[in-house]
């Protein structure tokens, strides 16, 4: 009973609801009942309206953006990670030198020019004098000190030309505009670093062959390649000339026949090289992998380390020295230092075209680069499908437009259809009445006539 009661409290509530009430009031009841169908109306589209703006802010997908202040390098990778494609970053320092997250580049160079063979106590070895009274320019011992002078320089001007980029490296300038991701950054240096060691490389080459270039093109004479013979004689006043000796090139296979001798010349194309030998009176050694040429750098380039990875044949050469004024306790080089594309039959000109460099090393720290481009502020952006924030503000924001176009659509529609109930019903008594009057007439004609 109660609850009936309510609901017909409830219902008169709604049938007498007036959302338009006219200012002054109006007590006309024809007034008031059209501000009550225009209020029905109303409240109908609106709910309408709400029900439709509803399912398509639902369905409608709408962007996000998100600013995130002074992020860390931790917060950064998480965002990546979850928004890798609109996440943004703006460098704060665009500028950044390679020395602020490269450190540590360093190359480790072939043992041979970390070993005693380039040092003084090897290069300035006293050997004991030779029984033979013939000077061969290929023995060892007259060859030694130049030809490890010459190494040991290869050495100093490769590390001298690595230690030289590094400074020019480092001070070099990396522009960044936005924060790159740890992958991103590792595959840039890895870039950087192959470029740079491309470009030492290529640097050091061009300087090695200048230098044998140089002494080729000018015709420089040299002790190691001053074979000649003379042609004067300059006791009898006659004119003194030389003229390159000739050799016979027996250490060729193909050389070794009586009828099929080679012949080279010094100072010309068809370069002699003669292997380095030990001579004691008719017995010669030959020291394997060394050679000697007409230009000494030539030389040492031609020639491999090889006696010097093996015992015996080290010692070949600590016998020759002469122990009063000279040390012999020399060490052979390591095997196992060699890298893995590496072997000690390996000609010093392959070693020298890699600047003598087995491996690089570095380090690159990624927080270091992104500490130093320090971002300010990074953005990124989402698209939501649902938001109830987004939605209630949306509605909201169309409330008060909706609001007054339903109340002008509703007033004028109320006000139409007054009209055109009116029309109707004037209509209606127009068809009504003088059918009425007809009738009553011929009513009263007929009584007149009775009457």
């Amino acid at each position: 009973m109660r609850m009936q009661i309510s609901f017909q409290f409830v219902k008169q509530k709604l049938l007498k609801l007036n959302l338009f009430k006219s200012i002054p009031r109006s007590v006309d009841e024809t007034i008031l009942q059209k501000q009550r169908y225009q209020t029905r109306l109303y409240l109908v589209l609106l709910l309408m309206s709400l029900i439709i703006l509803i399912f398509s802010v639902f369905d409608q997908s709408h962007t996000i953006s998100v600013t995130v202040n002074s992020p860390s390098v931790t917060r950064f990778t998480e965002l990546y990670d979850q928004y890798p494609f609109t996440l943004d970053c703006p460098c704060s320092q665009t500028s950044l030198e390679y020395n602020q997250f490269i450190f540590n580049i360093t190359p480790q160079y072939h043992e041979i020019c970390r070993s005693e063979f380039i040092s003084s106590r090897w290069i300035e070895l006293q050997f004991i004098e030779s029984p033979v009274r013939v000077f061969f320019t290929n023995d060892i011992r007259y060859q030694s000190r130049m030809h490890f002078q010459l190494l040991s320089t290869l050495c100093r001007i490769a590390q001298q030309t690595v230690n030289d980029s590094l400074q020019s490296f480092y001070r070099t300038k990396l522009i960044t505009n936005r924060v790159i991701t740890n992958s991103s950054f590792q595959a840039q240096v890895n870039s950087i670093l192959e470029q740079f060691k491309r470009t030492v490389l290529g640097s050091y080459q061009r300087a090695l062959e200048l230098i044998q270039a140089s002494p080729e093109v000018n015709q420089l004479v040299v002790p190691l390649n001053s074979d000649f013979v003379s042609t004067g004689d300059i006791y009898n006043n006659k004119v003194f000339s030389l003229k390159p000796a000739k050799h016979v090139l027996y250490y060729r296979p193909s050389c070794m026949g009586p009828h099929n001798m080679c012949l080279c010349y010094v100072l010309f194309p068809n370069e002699c090289v003669l292997e380095t030998i030990i001579r004691k009176g008719r017995l010669t050694k030959k020291i394997p992998g060394m050679y000697q040429t007409i230009f000494p750098l030539r030389s040492v380039l031609l020639s491999t380390l090889e006696c010097f990875y093996n015992d015996t044949c080290l010692s070949y050469i600590t016998r020759e020295i002469n122990s009063v004024v000279s040390p012999t306790n020399f060490s052979t080089l390591n095997l196992s230092l060699l890298s893995i594309d590496e072997s000690p039959y390996d000609r010093i000109n392959i070693l020298a075209n890699k600047l003598f460099i087995q491996n690089w090393s570095n380090q690159s720290l990624y927080e270091s680069y992104f500490n130093q481009c320090y971002p300010l502020t990074c953005q990124y952006t989402y698209e939501s499908q649902f938001n109830i924030i987004y939605i209630i503000t949306s509605i909201i924001g169309l409330l008060g437009g909706l609001h007054t176009v339903l109340q002008l659509v509703t007033r004028y529609t109320v006000k139409l259809s007054y009209k055109i109930w009116a029309k109707i019903t004037f209509r209606r008594r127009n068809n009504t009445m003088p059918t009425g009057e007809t009738a009553s007439v011929r009513t009263g004609k007929g009584i007149n006539a009775n009457y």
